[in-house]
Formats: structure tokens, sequence, C-alpha cells
């Protein structure tokens, strides 16, 4: 993603865990759902992912004629090229490939309109003709935009112009609007993706007029979009490339005092332009974080940072792949330059990490300082128990669903302790670095706990306390950060809970049901929607080509028309003209008709995009409902409330969709394996066997592919194909979910939780062992 200009995603992409053969199956719905809402950044991908897979459209030939070469005719003109970032999908006029990346994709002529790749223009270019290549390129004749060009040609540094002019409207409109709305999360506002149209609205005012610009109607995410636009496509970032190396050599010092040292050193050296802007853009964000702070964030801004660090500074275009490998020390430099640099702003005593309440076994644990290995030396096997059953971060016996949920969307450094699904009383460290979740063994031996051998712990608390106050890149290189944010097992909803009478859980039970019932039915119904105007958009555009294809088809007519009547006799002109008259008022009506029905066209097209937005949106609070439904039914399960009584609460049996609770599992036919464990069974002898059966339906056979299974269910009245991956971490679909010891726990847990979580079309659970509704084959266990 890097080599191709498209690396602000790959954070996201890691977080997705996008695999490379996942590539060829993307589609725009799932780039939406994933949460890449612009359509260009979507057309981009998709078109890179093209050229990928060699599905590129076969070359034009309308520059294949002209010479490639440096030597330009005597005739021609050397091109004005200019660094531009374009904001639609555009091709390289000399390879006829699309330019790659979402910004500083390629050059342009100022003058004829040329668009190229750097590597086309590296190896020389047609000459210019000093004209637009075609009648479209004449908006470029003139192209100067605001953006792309360098500093030291947009302002004169001074006291009163610190930065460009747009840099200053931004800031100024954007830290009056934090002042005014103070429920804004405002480190948020930089790590949110702007909407596109507006964004491209501003950027149309400002390259016509500058002084036009009016920001006080626009949104704090949108102001915070341009500002982060302007500073990617600078030319040169605000750390030029020629000191990226510099500042790559200075973060690798391991003392944070001496680093800021080195770094100050290499700040006096940048160009006057660049360091003054960086000073005005720095002091910009010290304010941002004054005011969160103020609102009671004490924590240290760690997505600023992450969002700043490519904006920032970047290697040459020859070496961007770097950016791969540099994340961790762009990071480190963004926040030390932030945190311990002057720039002329207060920056607040963020907290390092947050506080713990004491125990009650042992006092330390609230204690900032390392712990020393000799303090618990005394503990026995029952204190060190307790001790980490007292511990908020502990959560005990918990599935690793569970926490991939606690951590969504949290912070780096956000960790929580959980067993070890190998239950050998081992436990494992859950860590959010990068955007995506670390799962760290904490093994023991001999009453020692630690990552790798030697085992120098006492308890697990006590690698814990160790490990928040320094990092651990001393375990893994790769780690260069320390446990910052426990994940609360004591959270204020629980507590809530356990408070709350019984009946009013069941009300609010009732309620949330009934919330989740209603948006699916809203689901089904845009869903219909957005697939009968899909439908409708492709029969319309068909009917819109036939249309064009007989307007050229009257046009050919009536040249053919004019010639004959050009070369009649006499006696014919009269009969040709009454016939040429016609002819043109059936292509006049075939116009209209046409441009009718293109109108037609984009009205649907936009209305189906409607749809689509609203069915994204849905789905998000559909499963926010789940969550809480869930929630609850476990709080109430927990009060001893029978299962039976729950499902009679909600009317369970109305709505097949969205079982995904505990049930009796030990009464269930389930558990006889020889009910749905058909191993010898074929691909068309288990569709046989469900065949007619209803909806849940399923066996398990053994795939072609061994050492894997197939799980066999049926749905929407077909059998469904999935495969069962046989890991050594267990049995499942797919990552990160191979973790059922056996095939019987495997049926078992998606007896009660939908398949709609591995595939959109599954709204199932495993219902009904296919040998409880037949005859009970005979079949064997694993």
């Amino acid at each position: 993603m890097a080599a191709i200009n498209l690396h602000p995603y790959t954070e996201l992409f890691k977080c997705k865990d996008v695999k490379g053969g996942d590539l060829a199956h993307l589609d725009r719905e799932k780039l939406l759902a994933m949460g890449i809402k612009d359509e260009f950044h979507q057309a981009a991908m998709l078109a890179a992912i093209a050229e990928l897979l060699n599905k590129i459209e076969d070359r034009q030939t309308e520059l294949s004629e002209a010479p490639e070469s440096n030597n330009a005719p005597a005739q021609g003109f050397p091109h004005s090229l200019l660094q531009h970032s374009f904001s639609s999908l555009k091709k390289c006029d000399k390879c006829n490939k699309y330019l790659r990346g979402l910004f500083h994709q390629g050059f342009i002529c100022t003058t004829c309109g040329l668009v190229a790749h750097r590597t086309c223009v590296a190896t020389g270019l047609v000459s210019c003709s000093g004209k637009p290549l075609d009648e479209g390129r004449n908006s470029f004749l003139q192209f100067r935009s605001y953006f792309g060009q360098g500093l030291c040609v947009q302002f004169k540094c001074s006291p009163t112009t610190p930065a460009p002019l747009l840099l200053v409207k931004c800031v100024k409109a954007l830290e009056a609007i934090a002042k005014d709305n103070t429920s804004l999360e405002l480190y948020n506002i930089y790590s949110a993706t702007p909407p596109a149209d507006q964004v491209n609205k501003l950027v149309k005012i400002i390259d016509s007029d500058i002084n036009s610009l009016d920001l006080s109607s626009a949104s704090a995410v949108t102001i915070a979009g341009l500002i982060k636009k302007y500073l990617r496509e600078l030319p040169d970032p605000l750390i030029p490339v020629q000191w990226y190396d510099r500042f790559l050599e200075a973060q690798k010092r391991k003392s944070d005092e001496e680093c800021t040292s080195v770094l100050k050193q290499l700040l006096e050296q940048l160009p006057e332009h660049h360091m003054s802007t960086l000073h005005f853009i720095m002091a910009h964000l010290c304010r941002i974080c004054q005011m969160e702070f103020a609102r009671g964030n004490k924590n240290p801004p760690a997505v600023l940072t992450q969002v700043m660090c490519h904006i920032f500074m970047r290697p040459p275009w020859d070496r961007i792949i770097q950016v791969v490998y540099n994340t961790q020390a762009h990071n480190r430099i963004i926040e030390i330059l932030l945190m311990h640099c002057d720039w002329g702003e207060v920056v607040p005593e963020f907290a390092s990490a947050p506080a713990i309440p004491p125990r009650k076994v042992s006092g330390r644990m609230g204690t900032s300082l390392p712990i020393r290995v000799s303090e618990s030396s005394s503990h026995s096997e029952k204190e060190k128990k307790m001790e980490l059953q007292d511990a908020e971060w502990y959560w005990g016996d918990i599935k690793r669903e569970v926490v991939n949920e606690l951590l969504n969307n949290t912070v780096d450094g956000t960790f929580l302790v959980r067993d070890a699904s190998s239950k050998g009383g081992e436990y494992t460290l859950t860590l959010r670095k990068g955007g995506a979740n670390k799962l760290i063994k904490i093994c023991h031996s001999k009453g020692k706990y630690g990552f790798t051998e030697p085992y120098k712990y006492n308890s697990v608390v006590d690698l814990i306390n160790h490990f928040r106050n320094v990092s651990l890149s001393q375990y893994n290189t790769s780690l260069n950060i320390k446990l910052q944010f426990p994940v609360n097992r004591n959270n204020q909803e629980e507590e809530q809970a356990i408070l709350e009478r019984t009946d009013k859980l069941k009300t609010k039970l009732e309620q949330i049901h009934k919330s989740l019932v209603e948006k699916q039915k809203e689901c089904e119904r845009v869903s219909k929607d957005f697939n009968e105007t899909c439908q409708d958009v492709q029969t319309r555009r068909l009917s819109l080509n036939a249309f064009r294809e007989l307007v050229r088809v009257f046009e050919k007519q009536t040249l053919i028309q004019e010639k004959f009547q050009n070369e009649a006799q006499p006696h014919e002109i009269k009969t040709l003209e009454v016939n040429a008259k016609l002819l043109k008022q059936r292509l006049g009506l075939m116009i209209d008709s046409c441009e009718q029905l293109e109108k037609n066209l984009q009205s649907r097209q936009a209305y189906n995009r409607s749809l689509e937005r609203e069915l994204n949106s849905l789905k998000p609070e559909i499963q926010n409902l789940r969550r809480e439904r869930e929630q609850f039914i476990r709080w109430l399960l927990q009060r001893g409330v029978k299962q039976t009584e729950i499902n009679n609460l909600i009317n369970w049996n109305e709505d097949d969709t969205i079982a995904e609770v505990e049930t009796d599992v030990d009464s269930m036919p389930h558990n006889e394996q020889a009910s749905w464990f058909m191993p010898d069974s074929t691909r068309e002898q288990a569709e046989d066997l469900l065949s007619g059966k209803p909806d849940g339906t399923f066996l398990i056979r053994k795939s072609s592919n061994k050492p894997n299974f197939v799980l066999v269910v049926n749905c929407n009245g077909t059998p469904n194909h999935c495969i069962i991956h046989q890991t050594e971490k267990g049995f499942g679909f797919s990552e990160p979910y191979n973790i059922y010891p056996t095939l019987l726990e495997l049926v078992l847990h998606y007896a009660t939780n939908s398949l709609e979580i591995h595939n959109d079309l599954l709204t199932t659970v495993l219902k009904h062992p296919v040998g409880s509704i037949n005859a009970s084959p005979s079949g064997e266990g694993t």
C-alpha cells in the first residue's frame, strides 16, 4: 500500500485483518463497510487492485503513434510540469494506466494538460504541443491550484504571517468552534474522515479566490480535513525529505531527554518557511490539547500523533515504502516534538497511566514506581490468586471475541489480561498497538511468571506493574509501548446493573429487543429498496446506451441524407427535403429522450447511493443493539432468571435472525455427535439429506482438502457449504475464531450464536442436527 501511495489506510487494513488473498474480493460495498466512505479513495483502491490482478482495461491508442523519447521534434516545446494531487481517477497519457494513490499521484502539464506518472516523466515524454491535447483539457490551460505548491512561494515569513493564509484561516475557525462547542471530542476531529463533497466544494473556492473563503458554516471535521489535505499535498512536507534520515537517526536515542535535545538542534536547521509553519501548527495542536484536557480527558493525545506522524514527515518518493517500517519511529518523533519542545504554548501534564485503586490485599498496587520482585517473594499461591482476582484489568475466563469487542476503537496502550484458552494456569495479555490487538502469552514455571524464560516475576500483578512503567521493547523490539490504559472489569454499567431491580432490567430488555426488531425490519426494507434500485439503475443504463447508439445511427443517416440531397436530380430534391425534415425531427426527439433518460438515471443513482449509506449506517446500530441485548440477558441469567422466561419475555421465536444467547446445552440433541457428524458423506449426499429440511438444519462432513471439515447448513431454503479449518489452535471458520478444541464445542457454540458473523447471508444458528429430524443415521464422532 505504501508503494502505490495508499499508506494512510495501512492501519485500517491491518485492523480489519485484510490478507492478500482478500484483495480480489474487495468491492465498493466492502470498502464502505470498512469505513472508507470517500468515493475517490474507493475508486483509487479498486483501480490499484485491478492493475495488480492484471484486469486493467486494454490500452487505448491515442498516444501510441507518438515517439516516446526525450528528443522532441523541432516544432515541439518542453512541458511545464507541476506535481499535483488529483481528486479523481486519472490515466497517464503515456502508459494509459491509472495514476496510483490518493495524493501526489503524478504530474500535469499546465500548458497542454498532459498527465503522467513520475516514472513515465523520468523515462521521457512526447514534446508539448503548446495547446490542449483535446477539448476536455481546456480547464488545465491556466491550471494553478492553491494546493500542492511549495511553502516558500505561498507566504513571506513574519510575526504577522507565521503560516500560509489557508492554515491561518482554518486554525482560527477550528479553535473558535472548539471553544464554542464543549461537547466536541477534539482529538477525534483530526482522525475522522471529512465529507468529500464539502471538502471539494471549499477547495474550489480556495483555488478561485482564497480571500473569499468563508468557514463559518463548515463543520470542525471538514476544517480539520482541509488542514490535513493542505499539509499532505505539500511538494515537500513540513519536515523536508532531505532531513528525514537525520530525524529517524535522532529518535533512536533511548532517553527522551537526549532525543529531545537532538531534535531541537535539527529543528533549528529547517528552512525558514517550514520551521515557521511547523511552529504554527504545533502551537495549534498544543491549544487543542489544552482544551481537551480542560474537558476532563487527561489521556495523552495518542490519536493526534498517529494522524500527524505521516503528514508531517515522509521519506523520498523512491523510498516511500519505508513508511511501513518506520511508523513507530514517526510516532515517537511527533510525540516528542509535541510534548517536549517549546512552541509558545503550555502542554498539559497528561496522565502517564490511569490511577489504580487500592486492592484488598496489597496497597502498593497504586504506586507509579516499578515494583521490585523481592517485595512479593513471600506471597503464597493463594495470595497471588486473590491479588490477581482483585486487579481491575483481569477479566478471568472470557472469550477472544469478547476481548476484541472490549478493545475495539481504543487507543494504543490499552490492555487487559484473561485466562489462556489452554486452561493450564497460564494467562494471555491482550494489548492495543498500531490499531490492532497483540496477544502475548504469560507463562509460569516454579512459581515464577514471565513472557520468556527465565521467568522472574513472583506474580502476574508484579509482571503487569513492571511493564506499566517499562516499555515492552525489551521483550519484543516491535512493541515500544507501555501498558498504559487498563480495561476496567468493574465498569460503571456493570455496577449499575448490580444495583438495578430485576423487573427494571426485564423492562429495559424488552425495550432494547423491540428497538432491535424495528431496526432489523427497517434494514430489510432498505435492503429490498436498494436491490430493486440497483436493478433499475442497471436497466436504465442499458436503455441509455441503446438510445445513444440509436442517436449515432440517426446522425449517420442524416449525413447520408445530406450527401444524397447534394447529388440528387432536380425532381428528387423536394422528396429528399421532406425526408430530411422528418429525419431531423426524429433525431431531435431521440436526443430529447436520451437527455431525459440520463437525468432520470442520475436521479436514481443518487437515490441508490442514499439507500446504500442508510443501509451501512443501520448495520452498526443493529450490532450495538444486539450487544446491549446480550448484556441484559447475561445480567438476568446471573440473577437466576430462567432462559425460557427470557425467551417468552421477548417473544424469542418471532425473530429467528437474532438468536445469540446461552441455552441449556446439556439437553440439546447436538450433544449426540452421530446426529450431525457424517464423515463419509459427499457434497451431493449431504445436499440430499438436507433437502426439504427447515432452515438451521445441518451436518458436518469431511472435506476433500484434508484435514479440514465442511459444515453444510440450510439457510433461506438452500444448503450452504462452509469450510471448517483445523489448526493447532483448534477448529473454526476463520482467524481469529479457530479456537474450538473439538467439533462438538464448535457446534454447541454456533447452536446459540448466529453464523452471520462470518457470512452476512447466513442469518441462522445451528438449530437442528439432520439426524434428529431423519431416522438417526450411523456416524462416527471425532
